[in-house]
């Protein structure tokens, strides 16, 4: 596989496309990131979003599989940055249908300078801001052989710029270390002070610490006006889709980054236990 940069994940996908006049339409999760359907949208592609299941919160496989055979392209995106391996449902994709390009997003995942093999023709990785590793910009991808690729001009779009990007495989693996090292030190507070009933499994917890509460509007606003950072997971695309929908209202990705310290994790924990007692 050929490694590609660029100055963010969704230049690259963009490029990939329009670089070989790929179009139709693409299966993909309804908790996508907004500026991935924008980029689809503006290479010419149509989208359909499909449900979670309830098992590993990625795209539902059994509608993907149902689906594959008219589409021409699947965006698999691995949520809040799972690493499990899914070489054979892409295989299983495959059977239904040789011919769809099969997008492996793994931007919130921690990236990877040796891919050499994957069942995907394209894998991504982001070194933006808030990513894994925040580089300050950034992003990785490594394209199947039988690809093309070059830079595409583009306009129009407010989440595609023509900056140019080139990665620094030292920075990458200088700030690795230091960054998994502060996360587990957050994510130790956590687990410690947190019931474990509305923790995520900890295979969900690498980019950041995951937790569902039912009151998650109120606990936003109280970490909030505390000045502590804190944000809610992409909404779905599509409120039909009950799995996506429910995961948004109820899901809380706490910051375990350089945004935040070890006292503002302990804090936090604080206000979310008083939270958890109301209810």
């Amino acid at each position: 596989m050929k490694l590609l940069t660029a100055n963010r994940a969704n230049k690259l996908l963009y490029n990939f496309l329009k670089v070989n006049n790929l179009s139709g339409n693409v299966l993909l999760p309804a908790n996508v990131c907004p500026d991935v359907v924008k980029t689809l949208h503006h290479a010419g592609l149509s989208t359909t979003f499909i449900d979670l299941q309830v098992d590993n919160l990625c795209i539902s496989q059994e509608a993907v599989l149902r689906l594959a055979k008219e589409a021409s392209m699947l965006l698999f995106v691995h949520t809040y940055g799972i690493e499990h391996d899914f070489y054979t449902f892409f295989e299983q994709v495959r059977e239904q249908n040789p011919d769809i390009v099969i997008v492996d997003d793994k931007c919130l995942c921690l990236p990877d300078l040796d891919v050499k093999d994957s069942a995907a023709d394209l894998v991504l990785y982001s070194t933006g801001e808030r990513k894994m590793v925040n580089l300050g910009g950034g992003a990785i991808g490594f394209l199947a052989d039988k690809w093309q690729y070059d830079e595409v001009a583009v306009e129009g779009c407010d989440c595609l710029t023509n900056e140019l990007w080139l990665l620094d495989p030292k920075q990458l693996y200088l700030k690795m270390d230091a960054i998994i090292a502060h996360k587990e030190k957050l994510n130790t507070i956590y687990r410690a002070l947190l019931p474990e009933a509305i923790q995520l499994p900890d295979a969900y917890q690498h980019w950041r610490f995951h937790i569902l509460v039912p009151n998650q509007q109120e606990v936003l606003a109280a970490l909030a006006d505390e000045g502590i950072p804190v944000d809610s997971a992409y909404p779905a695309q599509d409120e039909a889709c009950v799995v996506a929908s429910n995961l948004h209202m109820l899901s809380i990705p706490l910051y375990n980054d350089k945004h935040l310290t070890p006292d503002q994790a302990t804090r936090a924990c604080e206000i979310i236990l008083a939270f958890c007692k109301e209810v």
